[in-house]
């Protein structure tokens, strides 16, 4: 930075510099600052493993735009103040990433008071080991500091004052629509840069929980235990793809029995035999809670233990057994949190492809699989929209190809939005025959399967959306379609199967056999939308062929009387009842 500061230092005798000039060691300024913005992740990341941050050009481009706005502000007191608050943001970041091996949560901020002595006790044990964090750290802001208050005063740049109004503008919006959305919404994503994880944290937190009391439920469960079973020859997948769609409901799959033919793929494929279909029941109902106990393989309400050790976590299954794994997704990559980025091989989300998605949508994930490698053995995960609200946005690009159902705005609200719902569940059913056809190009045997996050309420007693813990919203479609070998899902059409079921029968499929001391024969649960604080939870159940929900309760009664829901003797009834 020499060569700048002597190119720009204004001496007597020597002219300034031309405004051209000025611009440009503007840039490179902003440059080099955003540079260093992003450097503790990749310093970080040489004496860490937990460290999984990866370089994303629009959070690149928007850090840039923020030093700009620095440099042009002329001050030093705003940079100061707001390098000084990135600072201590990121050394708890950092720290908590290289002693907890994940990235801060809102609730994890929010138990730092209540938890201080354990926290300092473990620090100082930790000291030896993750020192050179503080580092990864320190040096980066120590050079920002230095160009900051070195360069402003002396340098003789382009000058905006109201570029300060502008920066502070777009710093302020991020506490405030914490303020109107879900924490699921503000979760880290492992691979995002940790800055960006620490933005969004400390925003939910500072809008939502500053000065709340807040409590997270890790309750005492028995391990699971696993066991590696290698499956014969004849019975191993090269490829494993399961497919996940949000907020659908089987009781709308055509194939299902619904009134409308929303599944012409789908039904005629279980019709020739080719596939089968089941009921399912979700874990959770919103999208990140349920992916983290579908994909982590955990049924009990409170186990974050047995979450958080990923030891049954399908991802690092499938790479321990050999297979490259994927995660393709049209969503945002905060999904990925609780799910085990390490064992993921490849990730492609909405963040990597925006332009894609933005253009086509859903469609975008047909680029991601069909760049699957046909020459390794291939566990693939897939998460997509199709019928998340708002419905008609999902396949609108597609022009009226999918518009079965008339949405016209002089309808009644009701009828438009399931009309549209509807029409999403019939591209959702094109979308799978295509993901299908990319499947089927890969060689040897295969298994192919489908499922929901979690379902939808569309209108019933005047709910819509999914964050609420009801028959609806609980109930998803399982489908699966083999290829040159016998599957472990239940047999038949028409049956049931728990997330958790659907996840250990994968878990069987790759040659794993999971042993949960805390099994109760026939009980299932579906919990609400937080997994980290006092979540609400119903035991399902199904008799006669139809979903039944228990009681509502939460993880501060489970906390507290654990006796009253203790393991009942194998084959007894759960204490469920019809929901309404």
């Amino acid at each position: 930075m020499a060569v700048t500061a002597t190119t720009l230092r204004s001496a007597p005798g020597r002219s300034r510099p031309s405004g051209l000039r000025r611009w440009a060691a503007l840039i490179a300024l902003a440059a080099a600052c955003a540079t260093l913005t992003l450097a503790d992740d990749f310093l970080q990341q040489m004496t860490s493993p937990h460290n999984l941050s990866r370089l994303e050009l629009p959070w690149a481009l928007a850090l840039f735009g923020m030093h700009l706005c620095l440099w042009l502000g002329g001050r030093r007191w705003p940079a100061n103040l707001l390098l000084a608050a990135f600072a201590l943001m990121q050394l708890l970041q950092l720290c908590h990433i290289a002693a907890m091996g994940r990235p801060l949560t809102p609730v994890d901020l929010a138990m730092i008071p209540r938890e201080t002595p354990d926290i300092a006790e473990a620090a100082w044990a930790g000291a030896r080991t993750h020192w050179p964090t503080l580092l990864t750290g320190a040096l980066p802001y120590a050079a920002l500091f230095a160009l900051y208050n070195l360069g402003l005063p002396r340098w003789p740049l382009p000058r905006a004052p109201l570029a300060l109004l502008v920066l502070a503008f777009a710093l302020a919006t991020k506490p405030y629509k914490a303020g109107q959305r879900a924490m699921p919404q503000y979760m880290p994503a492992p691979a995002r840069s940790s800055l960006h994880n620490s933005i969004n944290t400390f925003s939910f937190y500072a809008a939502n929980l500053l000065g709340k009391p807040v409590h997270s439920y890790n309750l005492q469960y028995q391990p699971y235990r696993v066991a590696r079973t290698p499956p014969p020859a004849s019975a191993v997948p090269q490829n494993l793809w399961l497919v996940i769609f949000d907020s659908t409901r089987s009781d709308h799959w055509g194939v299902a029995g619904y009134a409308r033919d929303t599944t012409p793929t789908l039904s005629r494929w279980v019709a020739q035999g080719q596939a089968r279909w089941h009921h399912g029941i979700a874990g959770a109902t919103a999208t990140s809670a349920s992916l983290a106990l579908l994909i982590n393989g955990v049924r009990e309400p409170g186990n974050l233990a047995q979450q958080r050790s990923y030891r049954t976590n399908l991802m690092r299954l499938a790479k321990a057994a050999g297979y490259r794994t994927h995660w393709l997704s049209t969503q945002s990559p905060n999904l990925l949190n609780e799910l085990d980025v390490a064992s993921i091989d490849v990730v492609r989300t909405r963040d990597s492809d925006l332009k894609r998605v933005i253009a086509v949508r859903d469609d975008a994930i047909l680029d991601m699989a069909r760049r699957v490698a046909p020459d390794t053995r291939n566990f693939v995960v897939i998460m997509v929209r199709t019928a998340h609200l708002p419905y008609e946005k999902n396949y609108a690009h597609h022009g009226q190809r999918y518009a079965r159902w008339p949405t016209a705005p002089t309808l009644p609200f009701h009828t438009r939005q399931r009309n549209a719902y509807d029409n999403a569940i019939l591209y959702q059913d094109a979308l799978i025959a295509q993901l299908y056809q990319r499947f089927e190009a890969l060689p040897g045997k295969g298994l192919f399967v489908v499922t929901s996050d979690h379902g939808q309420m569309l209108g019933e007693n005047g709910v819509w959306g999914h964050n609420v813990l009801t028959p609806q919203v609980a109930q998803v479609p399982v489908l699966v379609r083999a290829r040159g070998l016998r599957d472990h899902l239940p047999p038949g059409n028409g049956g049931w199967i728990s997330h958790y079921g659907l996840g250990r029968a994968l878990m069987a499929q790759l040659g794993y056999r999971i042993d949960n001391p805390n099994i109760e024969s026939g009980v299932d649960y579906l919990q609400g939308s937080n997994l980290y604080t006092d979540n609400p939870f119903r035991e399902v159940g199904v008799r006669d062929g139809r979903l039944r929900l228990g009681e509502m309760y939460s993880l501060s009664e489970l906390d507290a009387d654990l006796s009253r829901y203790a393991l009942r003797p194998s084959g007894q009834a759960p204490n469920v009842r019809a929901s309404e």
